[in-house]
């Protein structure tokens, strides 16, 4: 089957650059030697959509950093992630496989994501990505959200990363000042430093300065020392509830959601600094993209999928289509890429680059995007699978046989057997009969399905429906990790008494006074019965003013 076939077009800039042009094959042989393997760092929003970013055409963000990292990098226009929710996606690019192989496809047809309290974890037989550098040498550090098992077994430092500074899942998934109930849930929202609670709930307030500062500290040291490295920032940025610092409150046009996008774009800024300071930017391949779409039922706090359909927790292409961006000076000409590629290529390429080899006893989803970055070739890729669960879980009572893959896309035609809507509700799906097919090169918005009758249709749907047979051939049965469940024994706790010196405060809770952090404006309007159930909203709770004078919450 003929690959994807795309082209780049090279943006004029005004840039010399030092190697004078994009590598060569010629060239490419010798970036796995040990004075030219590149550092690596990985920068990964949360929730972010396609359409969020100034460099993908929003009108009113305010993100300078990624600007200029799109300017100066490769700016790809189909990239896509391994998964429409958090957990998923992540399990994917951290190993280079889909989720439905390592278990972590969700415990129904409709998928899901570990607990607070969950009882598993991405599991301790695949090799993750920071593994993988560990082992070939380098230094491994990551800040941010995990989200693939919160037990001591799972936490990222049982997982190649030797340091780790952030909060091992969603900021709404714990109590804190800026969702005081969270849900109802038990959990205090945890701040780790390895494995250890340093903050319990956390000051959301201070924590962005705080990543930039771990982060800007392990490039220095380790870089000081001679010693590649990787690092893996995962913002807590912009999944809801959207915190932003008093610095940061009322500075966008775009409200609070474009204030929490405009504090991230300040921190990898930050971390982009500390590159340059320490003499590595030349030899620092650089990452930037999203776990998945927009949170549509959170509407102007949860972000824009331009013009792509749906978002998060649907397999429209708004769900998980997202922004993409690599960069490496010297090394990758600026461009405009047509070309698709995932999130999970990150792994084999990565490893590729770094002279390690791909493990042998999986199967591996991704594909390396060395030729399609150094050589200007088209995608690796002849289809993509999108799952939105795992089969056979939970179905519906007139679908037994409930399938988790639900599209898949080859060359530009993308087929959907079920589909969702974020108004209809994630747990939900319309089987369609004959299914949809889409064009998407000349229809990224799915709005206009082929007819059904047309040779275009039958060629295309016996295609993918070929592929998707041959790929379900390659799936092996593994036990499925957030069907095992939760237990509220493995909650992260670092003050397991603290209602003896605190009893107004939940259990767990080490810094009491976190409740009562500055907060800008309502940052989680679905949780207005939360709120008033606690007596309306806190007195901590500031008023937000949009620059041309709008107060809203």
């Amino acid at each position: 089957m003929a690959r994807f076939t795309t082209h780049v077009i090279v943006q004029c800039l005004m840039t010399t650059w030092a190697a004078g042009h994009t590598l060569s094959s010629s060239d490419t042989a010798g970036v796995t030697t040990a004075s030219t393997k590149p550092n690596v760092l990985v920068f990964f929003a949360d929730d972010l959509g396609v359409g969020d970013l100034q460099a993908y055409g929003h009108p009113t963000t305010f993100t300078p950093n990624l600007n200029q990292f799109a300017a100066e990098g490769v700016r790809f226009t189909q990239w896509y992630s391994g998964f429409h929710v958090c957990s998923p996606s992540r399990a994917a690019m951290m190993t280079g496989r889909l989720p439905i192989r390592t278990g972590c496809a969700g415990a129904s047809w409709t998928g899901g994501v570990f607990s607070d309290i969950a009882t598993s974890g991405l599991p301790l037989n695949e090799t993750t990505m920071a593994q993988a550098l560990l082992g070939a040498g380098y230094s491994t550090a990551m800040i941010g959200k995990w989200h693939l098992g919160q037990r001591d077994e799972y936490l990222p430092t049982s997982r190649g990363f030797q340091h780790y500074f952030g909060i091992p899942y969603s900021v709404d998934m714990g109590m804190s000042a800026w969702r005081p109930k969270a849900g109802n849930r038990g959990t205090v929202l945890p701040l780790l430093h390895n494995k250890t609670v340093i903050e319990q709930p956390v000051n959301l307030d201070t924590l962005s300065v705080r990543y930039g500062a771990f982060a800007s500290d392990f490039i220095k040291n380790e870089s000081s020392k001679g010693n590649n490295w990787f690092l893996y920032a995962a913002f807590n940025h912009v999944h809801v509830p959207n915190f932003v610092s008093p610095k940061w409150c009322n500075q966008t046009l775009r409200g609070l959601y474009g204030d929490a996008l405009a504090e991230l774009d300040e921190t990898l800024g930050t971390i982009m600094q500390a590159v340059k300071d320490a003499g590595v930017d030349d030899n620092t391949i650089q990452f930037f993209s999203s776990d998945n779409g927009p949170w549509l039922i959170h509407k102007l706090n949860g972000g824009s999928a331009g013009l792509l359909r749906d978002g998060k927790t649907t397999t429209w292409e708004g769900g998980i289509r997202e922004p993409g961006l690599v960069r490496w000076p010297t090394r990758i000409a600026p461009a405009v890429s047509e070309h698709v590629v995932t999130t999970y290529d990150i792994f084999p390429t990565v490893l590729e680059l770094a002279g390690v080899p791909l493990p042998t006893n999986v199967v591996l989803d991704g594909k390396s995007m060395v030729p399609v970055l150094l050589n200007n070739a088209t995608s690796q890729h002849d289809c993509l699978f999108h799952y939105k669960g795992t089969p056979g879980l939970s179905c519906p009572k007139d679908h037994n046989d409930c399938p988790g893959l639900w599209t898949v896309r080859c060359g530009a035609y993308k087929l959907h057997w079920v589909t969702s809507t974020w108004q209809n509700g994630s747990n939900n799906g319309v089987f369609h009969d004959p299914p949809l097919l889409f064009n998407l090169d000349i229809d990224p918005g799915e709005s206009f399905p082929i007819a059904s009758n047309s040779a275009e249709y039958t060629t295309w749907r016996a295609t993918i429906e070929a592929a998707r047979d041959a790929h379900e051939k390659t799936l092996k049965t593994v036990p499925n990790q957030m069907a095992m469940g939760t237990n509220a024994d493995y909650g992260v706790c670092g003050c397991p008494q603290s209602q003896q010196k605190n009893p107004k405060f939940p259990n767990c809770t080490c810094n009491p006074e976190n409740f009562q952090n500055f907060v800008c404006g309502n940052p989680y309007p679905l949780a207005a019965q939360e709120l008033q159930d606690n007596g309306g909203l806190p007195t901590n709770y500031a008023s937000r003013t949009t620059p041309d004078g709008l107060q809203m919450w």
